[in-house]
């Protein structure tokens, strides 16, 4: 509670992708285009059950998507994108916040929907994945964000290259390997818009259980911006009021 109440605001929000921005899981979503079942195996992840490096290249390699594929998926996190997430990445952007995508999820797909919500150039970090690399699945699971512990490392690197302190980022997640991250970051928002994970809301600093993302405006501008929030869309910031949860 502490952390909730002496907050001032963001320089950086960090978003998670999927059961975040968008309400499904990519690489679910993927594998039941493909006639495969990986559910089980993401679900345990997520939760923190089972290690996520253990599992990633073998959903991959079980999944072997397609560049069609990833194409398709855009569509889907499109169609699935959570309610409010275009609108506080254009708040964001005018209150002079950074947003950006740290996700687990590919690429391919992850970048081209951020894209589309209105995340500017260059703020994505995803894992990468070569569709015409035999090794893409093995390569892929090397990857920072796809191994346990892996987003507190991309947090504070990209804060140093920025040059933000740590104290001013804000991140918006619904998963384990998110919370792993609440360590390094000012705030961390638990997400249950699109599912809710075992441990996320208690462990989180405040919890948002949506279905929209609008009430991130709100934590993101603190309290010396909520004037300029007021300003930028007066309708988000109703939103948002109604998607805080009390704070005492």
């Amino acid at each position: 509670m502490d952390t909730i109440v002496n907050w001032e605001g963001a320089d950086i929000v960090f978003f998670d992708c999927d059961s975040t921005l968008s309400t499904v899981e990519g690489i679910d979503e993927l594998a039941t285009r493909r006639g495969v079942d990986v559910s089980a195996a993401t679900t345990a992840a997520m939760s923190g059950d089972v290690p996520l490096e253990e599992i990633y290249a073998q959903r991959i390699r079980l999944v072997a998507p397609t560049n069609e594929d990833f194409e398709w998926l855009i569509g889907r996190y499109r169609a699935t994108a959570v309610p409010g997430a275009t609108e506080v990445v254009a708040a964001l952007g005018q209150l002079g916040i950074q947003a950006r995508v740290l996700s687990g999820g590919l690429y391919p797909s992850v970048a081209p929907f951020a894209e589309a919500l209105g995340f500017p150039p260059g703020s994505v970090d995803a894992v990468p994945y070569d569709t015409s690399d035999p090794k893409g699945a093995e390569n892929a699971a090397l990857h920072p964000l796809a191994r346990k512990g892996g987003k507190p490392e991309v947090v504070q690197e990209i804060c140093r290259q920025l040059g933000v302190d740590q104290k001013r980022t804000l991140l918006v997640g619904d998963g384990a390997s998110d919370l792993e991250a609440a360590e390094v970051v000012g705030l961390f928002a638990g997400f249950g818009g699109a599912i809710e994970r075992p441990g996320i809301r208690t462990a989180a600093d405040v919890f948002l259980e949506g279905p929209g993302l609008e009430a991130v405006a709100l934590l993101a501008a603190g309290p010396s911006r909520q004037t300029d929030l007021a300003s930028v869309d007066p309708v988000l910031l109703q939103y948002a009021f109604s998607g805080l949860p009390p704070l005492a």
